[in-house]
């Protein structure tokens, strides 16, 4: 056969190879053996290239997931007087009442933090100008975490009825996330290796050594919530929350030594 007709069925047989091995998410980095490196994931960088000591690097991903045991939510009291120190006085009678229904509820008084205070002067700039002082507004936050999910609704509507108007930063996570996360570790790089693997075969040549592995955690769930009893929060009904399930993401860059086949 013709030495050129030979150099283009080479080359149609390489790029046939390249093809699938990127219709199965892993790419050819620079080189075959002794020619370079591999690399296993779009984004990750080839690195050991020439000789006979190059790399195969990938990327490996795990989720684990679990129903959450804890849920952290803020509770606020926001009020408007004509006089500073009555909005001040007439916002913290509120929260207390506020704190008092959610211990009464259930919630350990150890679990209720205050998360912020303010008090802030109301403008009335309808005549232009400068403005003038027409009464001040006073706000409280807590943030509280309670293990008793499934009460979540009924314990938001609790605090409305005593006085809470704005809800935020509802989330749900896991009070121990300890045992999940490494089980997650555990799998991305069993992944990372089955994707190597599968690269080294397609190459023919084996995998070595791990020369350099990096970690990158990613796990908690939080929902996001605002509610403004202002604006129409019915009482009346408690409103339906659903914790779902946590999940804990990893990703593990690693790369290996290439051994000859």
């Amino acid at each position: 056969m013709d030495s050129s007709v030979r150099k283009t069925w080479t080359a149609v047989g390489a790029s046939v190879l390249a093809v699938a091995l990127l219709a199965s998410g892993i790419a050819l980095g620079r080189g075959l053996p002794g020619d370079g490196a591999l690399a296993a994931g779009g984004e990750d960088d080839v690195s050991g290239a020439g000789g006979s000591g190059g790399t195969i690097s990938v990327t490996g991903r795990a989720t684990v997931k679990a129903p959450p045991d804890t849920v952290s939510l803020t509770l606020g009291v926001e009020v408007q007087a004509s006089e500073a120190g009555e909005a001040s006085s007439r916002c913290a009678s509120v929260m207390d009442r506020v704190v008092a229904a959610l211990v009464s509820a259930g919630v350990p008084r150890d679990n209720i933090q205050t998360a912020h205070m303010h008090l802030w002067p109301q403008y009335d700039y309808s005549e232009g100008g400068k403005g003038h002082i027409i009464g001040y507004r006073a706000s409280n936050q807590v943030r509280l975490s309670w293990s008793e999910l499934d009460k979540v609704g009924e314990l938001i509507d609790r605090a409305v009825e005593a006085g809470a108007n704005t809800i935020s930063g509802l989330s749900f996570s896991l009070a121990d996330s300890e045992a999940l996360y490494l089980e997650a570790v555990a799998e991305a790089v069993r992944d990372a290796r089955a994707k190597a693997e599968a690269l080294a075969a397609a190459a023919g040549v084996r995998v070595g050594a791990v020369k350099d592995m990096e970690l990158h955690p990613d796990f908690g769930r939080t929902v996001d919530l605002y509610v403004s009893v202002r604006e129409g929060y019915g009482a009346d009904v408690p409103p339906p929350v659903e914790p779902g399930m946590v999940e804990i993401q990893v990703t593990v860059s690693v790369e290996y030594s290439i051994e000859q086949g």
